[in-house]
């Protein structure tokens, strides 16, 4: 995508194609709305969009002169109760509109480049991944769900008291999700220390 903040020198991927790219954030507020409007079981209407562009780091995950984007929005309830159907295909056709629509804000031009894509909305992470509620960090990632209390009280370590030599690295566990690998490299360094 071409961004109006920051426009492409060239055809190639440029560095801040190789970060995650965050829309919809230019204040505090519009993310607050964006809770809110979820909080009460709708869909926000302006959600955060993180954007990643993989191929500009990969280029072998897309045919050549092609690229993926992967998109992550905030916030998206498993019930809207906009959508007395829940989330049809139709529904989810909405969705990307919008938020494809947004993105044009930000990258005239962005729409016309995509030739496919697929939507995961909470129900289909649940079913796809076992996500209960499709939450992708596996627990809230509240002040009482952090730290020495991830991922309970009565357990904040890697290892599971009750099976040994099992150990936890996904995002229930400590720092939680959204920290790409970090539970999974600190619950490793737990197993070496262990073992050595």
């Amino acid at each position: 995508p071409n961004f109006i903040a920051t426009p492409n020198q060239s055809n190639k991927p440029e560095p801040h194609h190789q970060t995650t790219i965050h829309l919809n954030t230019e204040s505090m507020m519009d993310l607050h709305e964006a809770y809110l409007e979820a909080k009460i079981g709708g869909v926000s209407k302006r959600p955060c969009i993180e954007m990643c562009l993989p191929t500009s780091l990969d280029p072998t995950l897309a045919p050549e002169g092609c690229h993926v984007a992967s998109l992550f929005t905030q916030y998206t309830t498993y019930r809207p109760k906009d959508f007395p159907g829940g989330w049809t295909n139709e529904k989810k056709t909405e969705y990307v509109n919008q938020v494809f629509n947004q993105i044009e804000e930000y990258a005239p031009g962005f729409r016309d480049l995509v030739v496919g894509w697929e939507a995961l909305t909470p129900p289909d992470l649940e079913t796809e991944f076992g996500l209960t509620g499709g939450n992708i960090f596996h627990g809230n990632m509240s002040l009482n769900q952090l730290y020495m209390t991830r991922p309970t009280y009565m357990n904040p370590s890697f290892s599971t008291p009750d099976i040994k030599g099992l150990y936890l690295c996904g995002s229930g566990a400590h720092p939680g999700g959204g920290v790409m690998g970090a539970p999974g490299r600190l619950a490793a360094l737990t197993v070496l220390k262990r073992n050595t």
